[in-house]
């Protein structure tokens, strides 16, 4: 095959890739807006429970309520019944002048929107603002506990139960702040290694571990294409398939399913070997090597993550400052918009889940993903962009690889084009550690630590 011939099948591609990304992305923006009308807010109301732990560890590791009760302001925002558990922490707190002002303000925004409660809203209403009045609550009623969970049960449960969920909280606190001190700490290495590696690749002393363009390299974009619509498509019939056997009251099987999903998307690389690459030749291309070694290769990945770290950072800021633009332009004063649409979907799978469940989760999150998502964007198409951007200057060439790789792998996630700056910094490390190694297995391990990390603090505070 010709130079003159491949390049069509690279454009065609290209035009694809850029065709579904869009479609990906608007999908999940449609379905963002979908959820943010509903009055319940699933994955709100999980995020609201969580930050509302965070805070009451912190009150009892610090003692310090009247500055926690201060910070919880920013949970009298979302839907009715996230708005309905910040009074009711507030009363916890013995806040009772910020519990009154929080139903003062749901009572009139309810009443601007002309939004009418529900039966079961309007009760907890009246109940929290018997207790906002010092009163207690007659005992015909329901309860508050079945009404607003965890929150009702700071109100209403017996004091041994109160005090088993406030040990709770701050045993959680203690042990995701370990882990945060860790994880700053060796963030801090990792940012003096990045600077090193920076210092010695431009002054030569480090070199490229990616091997010299070939021709064959333009078939990846084509490779890439038929991964993404293999992926959806095998969600989609694993979906069917769920519905059809009733695999939605197996949440064991219903997730062994999605597992051995992303596995068999590996399959679209089979293509290039259809288009005359060898299985060798692919291997060498998409980073399927050793490296240095196995043994090797993982610790420059443990190394990676801290140096991946700071790229992380700088992304968070990104995604506060959209956040914020977004809440300055956009929202417009809906005192209603859910909070949970950019949450990835399995955080409400591991708050709903049991601990079966959550063990493929987290395998999921922390090995299937990283092993199939590095071989598609840090094997495939950053192996595809590198040699299509030859004739653009080596450090050009890397720039502007990693940065489009990265923004695709960010852009198809389903967080939202909000999270894109905070996944994009993590990808753009990934991408530098498959520059740099040649082979996948250091992003690998970053991706694993990566997602093993955000997925064990979420079971530790949703357990």
């Amino acid at each position: 095959m010709t130079q003159e011939q491949s390049a069509p099948f690279v454009k065609v591609a290209w035009t694809l890739i850029i065709c579904l990304v869009i479609g990906v992305a608007y999908a999940q923006t449609l379905f963002n807006s979908s959820s943010e009308g509903k009055s319940e807010d699933m994955a709100g109301l999980v995020l609201t429970k969580i930050q509302a732990e965070y805070l009451l560890g912190v009150s009892e590791l610090l003692g310090a309520n009247r500055e926690v009760a201060a910070q919880a302001n920013i949970l009298d925002i979302g839907t009715v019944d996230q708005r309905l558990r910040y009074i009711a922490f507030m009363l916890f707190l013995q806040d009772k002048e910020a519990a009154k002002q929080g139903a003062l303000r749901l009572s009139t925004d309810l009443e601007s929107k002309h939004i009418d409660p529900t039966e079961a809203q309007h009760e907890v209403q009246e109940q929290l603002d018997i207790l906002i009045r010092g009163e207690k609550i007659p005992d015909k009623k329901n309860t508050l506990i079945a009404q607003l969970d965890w929150f009702g049960e700071l109100l209403e449960a017996p004091q041994e139960r109160k005090d088993e969920l406030i040990r709770s909280a701050k045993n959680k606190i203690l042990i995701v702040g370990t882990i945060f001190v860790g994880i700053c700490a060796f963030g801090c290495f990792g940012f003096i290694g990045a600077i090193l590696v920076f210092i010695k690749a431009g002054s030569g002393k480090i070199q490229t571990g990616m091997l010299a363009p070939k021709l064959r390299h333009g078939i990846y974009a084509e490779v890439f294409v038929l991964w993404l619509i293999l992926f959806a498509l095998l969600q989609g019939c694993a979906g069917i398939l769920a519905d059809f056997v009733l695999l939605q009251h197996l949440p064991f099987a219903k997730m062994s399913l999605t597992l051995v999903v992303f596995f068999l998307s590996l399959f679209s690389l089979v293509w290039a070997r259809i288009r005359g690459i060898y299985w060798r030749e692919i291997k060498d291309d998409i980073g399927w090597t050793a490296g240095s070694g196995y043994a090797k290769e993982i610790c420059y990945g443990i190394a990676g993550y801290g140096m991946m770290l700071p790229f992380l950072v700088a992304g968070v800021f990104g995604t506060i400052l959209l956040a914020f633009l977004q809440q300055l332009f956009l929202s417009e004063g809906d005192s209603f918009q859910g909070t949970g649409g950019g949450a990835h979907p399995i955080f409400l799978e591991i708050a709903e889940s049991n601990w079966d469940v959550r063990i493929l989760l987290f395998t999921l999150a922390a090995i299937a993903a990283p092993i199939v998502e590095e071989t598609m964007f840090r094997g495939v198409l950053y192996r595809q962009l590198r040699s299509s951007l030859k004739n653009w200057g080596l450090a050009l060439n890397i720039l502007l690889s990693v940065l489009l790789t990265s923004f695709i792998f960010a852009a198809i996630h389903p967080q939202g084009w909000i999270a894109i700056p905070a996944l994009m910094g993590i990808a753009i490390g990934m991408n530098l550690m498959r520059e740099w190694r040649g082979t996948v297995i250091p992003s690998m391990v970053v991706h694993g630590i990566s997602n093993g990390l955000v997925t064990s603090i979420m079971l530790i505070f949703l357990s």
